[in-house]
């Protein structure tokens, strides 16, 4: 997979815009993606100065929307190409090659993070390696942290099928489609899990700590009021009264 990100890392962010600008699968929600992820981190008035990892960060396009004294941005990618991309954007930033099959590289070893972010980087892996990825990202957070995954990904196996059923032309070869439902059966129950349906073939899955997560849960529905309705949970939601 490395090589293929190393062979298009020039032309990745063009490829990604000409998505976007044309609606078309699969990144037609990247841009919608990064901002749902940006404002979150950015408007968040109880860190000062946000740890983030972003795993998988490819050319970093993610922060030129945040302003980098909100953040300290530790990023691996296992595609050198992307990461001079990266290197070059992100000036300030800890950028690793590795890759992240291997397990957490030896330089972050005894880190924790405010945020961690994988966007784009699921669909390249079925769900066992998934959760497995997951439950060593939980053992990284901070307290009160968060993991947010954004990707192709269906609320539920119904819509995938009918997504797919009705556009056999999206699916790519080596891509794995996942639905949040069937996330929720696989991962451990002490995880809080949250879910923005962004459009037909594209999620954010938010992950948290569930004991930690009482405090920080209603803020993420009511911070993005206006998509409430697309919000699910493995929550009861709680009232606000």
């Amino acid at each position: 997979m490395n090589s293929f990100y190393d062979e298009i890392a020039s032309e990745y962010d063009q490829l990604v815009q000409d998505d976007v600008n044309q609606n078309r699968f699969p990144y037609g929600a990247y841009e919608e993606m990064q901002y749902q992820v940006a404002d979150y981190i950015f408007s968040n008035k109880h860190i000062t100065k946000a740890q983030v990892l972003d795993v998988g960060i490819g050319t970093g396009s993610l922060y030129e929307k945040i302003m980098p004294e909100k953040l300290e941005l530790t990023g691996i990618d296992n595609s050198e190409k992307m990461l001079e991309i990266a290197r070059f954007r992100l000036p300030e930033s800890r950028l690793v090659n590795h890759n992240i099959l291997k397990g957490m590289p030896i330089d972050i070893k005894d880190d924790h993070f405010d945020y961690i972010v994988v966007d784009y980087l699921f669909k390249h892996f079925d769900v066992k390696t998934i959760v497995s990825l997951i439950n060593q990202l939980v053992k990284k957070l901070a307290p009160f942290g968060k993991i947010f995954i954004g990707d192709i990904m269906f609320l539920d196996e119904g819509r995938k099928t009918a997504y797919l059923n009705a556009n056999p032309d999206d699916l790519y070869p080596g891509y794995h489609y996942h639905s949040y439902s069937e996330l929720i059966t696989k991962l451990d129950d002490d995880l809080a899990l949250s879910f923005l349906e962004i459009n037909q073939y594209t999620g954010l899955m938010i992950i948290e700590k569930y004991y930690e997560n009482p405090l920080h849960f209603e803020e993420s529905l009511i911070k993005y009021k206006t998509n409430t309705v697309k919000w699910k949970s493995n929550q009861t939601q709680k009232s606000r009264e």
